[in-house]
């Protein structure tokens, strides 16, 4: 690390410390593409996380890496301290690391199919008579993951496509081809998706929860201090962003709204 004067601040952010901020750090952030949260590491967008974490580093007088990988391989450099934080982390899903109190929006699977499926789901004895798409390593709550693990290979209940670049292109195009009748995915992450493609937005629907809704954070290594001390960073950030009106800003790139007060779906 070499030694700097702190910028005075992007956006007008005050420093969060000033003896942990003496230190420029260049802050190792790992994700996969998963817009609206993270994009791919030269996709422009980046996504709504990684562009807080880059406002609030940068106020403190870091830089940040951010590179995409599949997302286990995200989680376990992390975990190994190899890298510093991920985003658009559950708390079931990075256990033991390093979280901010506050989370950065709020993040909800449900199962998706064309308009005209009358099928919908109630749970996981439902799924039964249809074949449902997911993306390799993905987590989608117990019950779910139960039933991929005991289906896995059995190709007229599953089809799982592979977490390299983004899966939801891939899941949207086997849905529009028949090959699977739903899929799992976030809300923000379809809506998003449906946009990019300019696809009629009332030909993929939802046809049921598939979970409760979640906080999404970043979360940092549990295996270096400076995790702890990035998570609490990036929290009184977070309400410093929030404070300075750049949070919105920041949002309204991708048709989101503060969750603060209302949902943060497009």
């Amino acid at each position: 690390m070499s030694k700097r004067r702190a910028s005075p601040g992007l956006y007008g952010l005050v420093l969060v410390s000033a003896a942990f901020s003496a230190s420029a750090d260049d802050i190792r952030i790992r994700a996969d593409p998963w817009l609206p949260y993270s994009g791919g590491s030269e996709m422009n967008p980046p996504g709504y996380m990684v562009e807080m974490a880059m406002a609030i580093a940068k106020a403190n007088g870091h830089t940040v890496q951010y590179r995409t990988m599949p997302w286990a391989n995200a989680l376990e450099v992390v975990r190994a301290g190899s890298a510093d934080c991920v985003v658009g982390a559950y708390l079931s899903d990075a256990e033991g690391f390093e979280f901010p109190k506050t989370g950065w929006g709020p993040s909800g699977n449900v199962f998706w199919g064309l308009a005209e499926n009358p099928w919908r789901y109630t749970g996981p004895d439902s799924l039964a008579d249809v074949r449902i798409g997911v993306i390799e390593e993905y987590s989608y709550g117990e019950d779910l993951d139960a039933y991929i693990k005991a289906h896995a290979d059995d190709k007229a209940r599953l089809e799982i496509v592979p977490a390299v670049g983004r899966g939801i292109v891939r899941l949207m195009a086997r849905l529009i081809g028949k090959r699977i009748d739903t899929f799992i995915e976030d809300r923000s992450v379809l809506a998003y998706a449906v946009e990019q493609a300019k696809m009629d937005p009332s030909r993929i629907i939802a046809l049921g929860e598939a979970g409760e809704v979640e906080s999404v954070y970043i979360a940092c290594t549990p295996a270096d201090p400076r995790g702890r001390a990035y998570a609490d960073m990036f929290d009184q950030g977070t309400a410093q962003l929030r404070s300075s009106g750049k949070l919105a800003e920041i949002l309204a790139r991708y048709n989101l709204k503060d969750w603060e007060g209302a949902e943060a779906t497009p």
